[in-house]
């Protein structure tokens, strides 16, 4: 009997050990999703992600990058919960960040459905003062079209973000000049199925919701339709300008004869002068588009506008009060006041996240100074000039690790962030709490017109809805940062206690990808200040960096910088640990008795594993295609599986 218990004590130590060691849990993680009866050699992707879909099957995610952003939303959900019971308490700071967050929160899960309504956000947003959307006059009334100014009137709609409703305002920097900010008006965008009318049936029943009268809303689509194509039509015809050209407000007012200083006042909320510079791409659109709406009923215009609005709102929340979507409402509308809070209580720990963030810097470090060996060995051929450019662009590139600005108080920068919202009412309106965040994050988009940061540490990206709901890291070209926000630092990305064949072959690649977009035919124009540099103009039309691109583009891609970042990412990230001259220990670990090459290309795949449709995969192509590409002829990968060399060996890539 004694023997049989020791015997069970000892099993169920081994097994506690095992679960407790980083190592052992990582590969046991990976090797559950391997699918041994599918060969690595034929089909890599089916091999290492076979059993993916079925571990997963009920799991309310596809693939890691969401499966990180679940986890992030549950401990969000956690810490709401909390804040629930905190704010009972006599002593709740009742203005302060948690309690702002707590209340959009609250607002979501609670507020009535009416709140949420086409028609309810529509008298919150009118056309102008005093001045109701059509379908809302009063029954034998006329609605007083005579009224209605489009200028001003779109000029409000953009105060809620980039709602490109019939031109795009964006706040950016200059090409020669990464630190001043400019407003830049161009065409706006109709290709996408989210930045158009939708089919003629789905329209008239968005009118209809919006409370347009059944009797008039086949008229009124077929006109709003109209108008559309229209739309799209002076947008294929106008071609000229489309690198931009600086102008006045005076100067563009006086060329397409409309009030284009009332327009930014009232988009900026502020006073401005005629002589106001802005950046305007494809003027002739904007001609075309005066003509266009002056011939147009009033009527019509005003009602174009207000669907495309209504259309965009719908996309900019989660339309849901279940706890999770919430959670996902609150993060994308304050992800800045998230981010705080998530560090603050689940990274904040006996130095956890100085921990983590340390091992994140070493293993980037690696990776630069690998891709500065790269630009010594010179396969481009650069001349010393492109290589000082590109030298100096490594050396200033920054991490960013949660998208804060660095070595500030991070606690009261957010809290002066947030200091103007108001998010205190004692009535629950969901619409209206949603377009008061909309405003608030327009304006600080906007604020950078005159107060943007000169120093990169002291950079915090403005994140539109889909990057503020997002833990994937991601390189801003003109700043020259790679943002890695804090909920992607966990398991099964990263582990600071984990071997460093595990930082390297996932976390690693990541971070590689991205650095690489420093350098991929967009981002190689830029210089380490984001600026534009006239020796990244002439690598990039090089023959032979032409010609890196033109191979690495055999098997077509839409999206040729996204291939480039993975193809010499890996080779990067490889290198960084295997290359010879790499000072990473590389003694077989006693934790396993696979190679470290496996281990390393088993590892990465996790990052393309999923089971998601083709239609989740934006500016991407898919997974498996992606994996398949990145290791095409990448000899390291034929050697750790013992796969025959193809008849084709050469190995594109860029650097």
């Amino acid at each position: 009997m004694w023997i049989i218990c020791l015997a069970l004590i000892a099993c169920v130590t081994v097994e506690a050990q095992k679960v407790s060691n980083p190592n052992t849990r990582l590969l046991d993680n990976i090797l559950s999703y391997v699918d041994t009866e599918v060969s690595a050699c034929d089909d890599y992707f089916g091999h290492a992600c076979g059993k993916y879909a079925k571990k997963h099957l009920d799991d309310p995610f596809t693939e890691i990058t969401q499966m990180v952003d679940h986890k992030v939303n549950q401990d969000l959900l956690t810490l709401m919960q909390e804040l629930e019971q905190r704010s009972l308490q006599p002593n709740f700071n009742r203005t302060g960040v948690e309690a702002k967050v707590w209340s959009f929160y609250h607002t979501c899960r609670n507020a009535s459905s009416d709140t949420r309504s086409g028609r309810h956000y529509l008298t919150l947003v009118p056309p102008d003062e005093g001045l109701t959307w059509p379908q809302f006059t009063p029954e034998g009334s006329v609605w007083p079209g005579e009224r209605f100014k489009w200028m001003e009137t779109l000029a409000r709609l953009h105060r809620y973000g980039e709602v490109n409703i019939l031109m795009k305002v964006f706040i950016q920097s200059s090409p020669n000049n990464s630190s001043e900010y400019v407003m830049d008006l161009s065409m706006p965008s109709l290709e996408e199925t989210g930045q158009r009318l939708r089919p003629f049936l789905e329209t008239m029943r968005t009118l209809a919701v919006l409370g347009v009268p059944t009797a008039s809303a086949i008229t009124l689509t077929k006109k709003i339709k109209s108008l559309e194509t229209a739309l799209r039509n002076i947008i294929d015809e106008d071609d000229d300008d489309t690198n931009g050209q600086y102008m006045t407000v005076r100067q563009l007012q006086r060329r397409t004869g409309v009030h284009w200083q009332k327009f930014i006042e009232l988009l900026l909320g502020q006073p401005i002068e005629p002589q106001f510079r802005v950046n305007v791409q494809s003027l002739g659109y904007f001609k075309a588009l005066v003509q266009l709406l002056n011939d147009r009923e009033p009527n019509v215009v005003a009602s174009y506008m207000m669907t495309r609005l209504m259309l965009y709102l719908w996309e900019e929340t989660m339309d849901s009060e279940e706890p999770l979507e919430c959670v996902k409402d609150v993060r994308r509308n304050m992800n800045l006041a998230t981010s705080l809070l998530y560090k603050e209580r689940f990274l904040g720990s006996a130095g956890h996240l100085q921990r983590n963030s340390a091992s994140v810097v070493q293993t980037f470090e690696q990776l630069r100074r690998q891709f500065l060996r790269l630009v010594k060995r010179n396969r481009l051929r650069l001349d010393r000039t492109q290589r000082k450019m590109i030298t100096q662009k490594v050396h200033d590139m920054v991490l960013n690790i949660g998208n804060m600005p660095q070595h500030i108080d991070h606690r009261r920068y957010v809290s002066q962030h947030y200091a103007s919202l108001d998010m205190s009412s004692g009535y629950l309106d969901y619409a209206r709490s949603h377009l008061q965040l909309l405003e608030f994050r327009n304006r600080q988009w906007m604020s950078q017109l005159s107060h943007s940061p000169h120093r990169v540490s002291e950079y915090y990206y403005i994140t539109d809805s889909s990057t503020g709901m997002s833990s994937s890291p991601y390189y801003m070209i003109r700043q020259n940062v790679i943002i890695v926000p804090y909920g992607f630092l966990q398991e099964p990305v990263f582990l600071p206690d984990s071997h460093n064949v595990f930082k390297f072959s996932l976390l690693g690649f990541i971070l590689a990808h991205e650095l690489m977009h420093a350098f991929d035919g967009h981002g190689v124009i830029y210089d380490g200040q984001g600026n534009l540099s006239e020796a990244g103009l002439q690598i990039g039309n090089s023959a032979r960096f032409e010609a890196g691109l033109e191979c690495i583009n055999r098997n077509e891609t839409a999206y040729l910088n996204e291939r480039v970042a993975d193809i010499d990412g890996i080779q990067l990230a490889y290198d960084a640990y295997f290359g010879a001259e790499s000072h990473q220990n590389r003694t077989q670990p006693d934790f396993t008795d696979m190679p470290l090459q496996r281990i390393f290309f088993l590892n990465l795949a996790q990052f393309f594993c999923g089971n998601g449709d083709a239609s989740n995969f934006l500016d991407h192509d898919t997974d498996a295609v992606r994996l398949k590409q990145t290791l095409t002829n990448f000899a390291a990968f034929y050697e750790a599986f013992q796969c025959p060399t193809a008849l084709s060996t050469e190995r594109c890539q860029l650097w």
